[in-house]
C-alpha cells in the first residue's frame, strides 16, 4: 500500500491518542489542500500490509484508534480492505477514514461498501475551500461525519464542531501539520 507517512500520537484527526495512517495519491487537488504533497502516486513508498500493522501492534495498547487520511484512501480499495481488516483483528474498532467520495458511493460498491462497514466512523465528500468554516474534524461544511460503530457514538458527539486544532511536528527536519488547518 502506498504509504506516506505513520505517526503516533495525533491528537487531532479523531478521539484521543490515535495512529495515524496517511496514503499517497489523490486525483481531486483540492483548493487549498492540506496535503498537496500526497496527490502524486509514488511506487516507491509501496509499504506491506504487514509492516504497517506490525507498527500498530507494537502501540495497540496505547491507543485509542486509527485514522486513515492521505492522499485519497479509497483509490487503493484492495490494500485498505486488506489493512482495515488487520487493524480490526488486532482489536481495535476506532478506525476513522477520511476520504472524498460521497458515503453514497462508497456504499454503492460491494468492494468499498465492505470496507464502511469495518469502520468505526467516516468522514466524506470532497474538501471546498469556500465552505471550510473552521469548526470540527471536517474540513468544510460539506463534508459529513458518519460514526458506522454504534458503540462509538458518545465518543464522536460534538467532534463536528468543535474547536479546531492542529499539531506541528519536526521530523528528522520535515515539518509535518497535523490536523486539519484553519482557514485564514
Amino acid at each position: 500500500m502506498q504509504i506516506d507517512r505513520i505517526y503516533y500520537p495525533v491528537k487531532t484527526l479523531g478521539y484521543g491518542k490515535r495512529m495515524g495512517i496517511w496514503t499517497i495519491g489523490c486525483k481531486r487537488k483540492c483548493k487549498n489542500c492540506s496535503n498537496p504533497e500526497l496527490w502524486e502516486e509514488n511506487p516507491d513508498k509501496d509499504i506491506p500490509i504487514e509492516t504497517i500493522t506490525g507498527i500498530i501492534e507494537k502501540y495497540k495498547d496505547k491507543t485509542d484508534g486509527i485514522t486513515i487520511t492521505g492522499g485519497e484512501p479509497f483509490l487503493q480499495p484492495d490494500e485498505l480492505l486488506s489493512l482495515v481488516e488487520k487493524i480490526r483483528e488486532i482489536g481495535i474498532t476506532d478506525i476513522l477514514i477520511y476520504t472524498g467520495f460521497s458515503f453514497e458511493e462508497l456504499s454503492e460498491k460491494p468492494l468499498t461498501k465492505k470496507i464502511v462497514d469495518l469502520c468505526g466512523a467516516i468522514v466524506d465528500g470532497e474538501y471546498i475551500d469556500e465552505l471550510n468554516d473552521n469548526r470540527g474534524i471536517k474540513g468544510s461544511e460539506n463534508q459529513r461525519l458518519f460514526v458506522i460503530d454504534k458503540s462509538l457514538y458518545e465518543r464522536y458527539e460534538g467532534f463536528e464542531t468543535a474547536k479546531r486544532q492542529s499539531e506541528i511536528i519536526n521530523n528528522g527536519g520535515k515539518i509535518w501539520s497535523i490536523g486539519i488547518p484553519l482557514k485564514k
